[in-house]
């Protein structure tokens, strides 16, 4: 750590005049979740955009700080296939109940956040530069789309269906559904029919006194790392890689996917699940 601040303070004391560039960049995000996983779990990556405008301070001709604000993207695609767990199963007015059987998962969540990343820039030729920093992330929009396809073990010709999820972590209520879809989905319990929701929210299977939170913390951070290229004096591709630091979701509502515990309740996984992000930016600089 001395030496890093020792070579701060040499290039601040060169000789120069400071320069003050502001500019704008946007781009594509390759980002996926990184955490423990039960059998049969799966992160992949997901894609999203960025944009925002930044300020840099030049002390020198190769040192400078940046700083930005940017509306950026971040997510997962998450898959689970299980040939023997739960499912709970909830009529529109009614009781949920659970039933076992075989369960293909697929969701992909998009998280924007409203970033504020500060840098430190070292350019190695006029062409070329380094960076990196850290950067403050607020969730401003997490939401989610896929769906279940789920097969009941003891009665496979009465209950299979798949059903659509349609998830706003930061909105949605405990056992809402999609009420102005008229779509749904017929199935045989007790040799009755019973009518389920096609299209169901994020905490569509939670009880009310069980939703504890939000599946998603309100605030995140990332160590950065990147490199830009200079085609002429203004314009540039940069890419960058960042690394979450914290625990992104709320242990309260991160249940196991494959057990429950007593009297049919969740298992809570008390573990940290954090954020890759890679991206490619196009950026102009005056």
């Amino acid at each position: 750590m001395k030496y890093l601040i020792l070579f701060i303070l040499f290039a601040i004391s060169i000789p120069s005049i400071a320069q003050h560039k502001v500019g704008v960049r946007a781009g594509l995000n390759y980002s996926k979740f990184s955490g423990e996983l039960e059998e049969g779990e799966n992160y992949s990556l997901g894609s999203g955009f960025h944009f925002g405008v930044n300020y840099t301070y030049l002390f020198n001709d190769f040192f400078g700080l940046r700083g930005e604000l940017l509306y950026i993207q971040r997510g997962t695609k998450q898959s689970y296939f299980s040939e023997e767990t739960y499912n709970f199963i909830r009529p529109p007015f009614g009781e949920k109940f659970v039933e076992f059987g075989e369960v293909d998962m697929n969701l992909e969540v998009s998280n924007a956040y409203l970033s504020i990343p500060i840098t430190a820039q070292i350019e190695l030729s006029r062409k070329f530069e380094v960076f990196g920093g850290l950067s403050l992330d607020f969730l401003v929009g997490p939401t989610g789309r896929g769906k279940i396809d789920f097969t009941s073990r003891d009665n496979p010709l009465d209950i299979f269906y798949i059903q659509s999820y349609d998830h706003r972590y930061g909105s949605d209520l405990p056992a809402q559904f999609n009420t102005i879809s008229q779509q749904s989905i017929a199935i045989i319990v007790d040799g009755e029919r019973l009518d389920i929701p096609k299209i169901v929210g994020a905490y569509y299977i939670f009880d009310s006194e069980e939703k504890t939170g939000k599946r998603f913390k309100s605030v995140d951070s990332h160590l950065i790392l990147g490199a830009n290229y200079f085609i002429n004096t203004g314009f540039y591709i940069g890419v960058r890689a960042e690394y979450g630091l914290a625990d992104i979701t709320n242990n309260e509502m991160d249940i196991s996917l494959t057990e429950l515990g007593p009297e049919n309740s969740f298992i809570l996984r008390n573990d940290k699940d954090n954020s890759l992000n890679f991206s490619v930016s196009f950026g102009f600089r005056f």
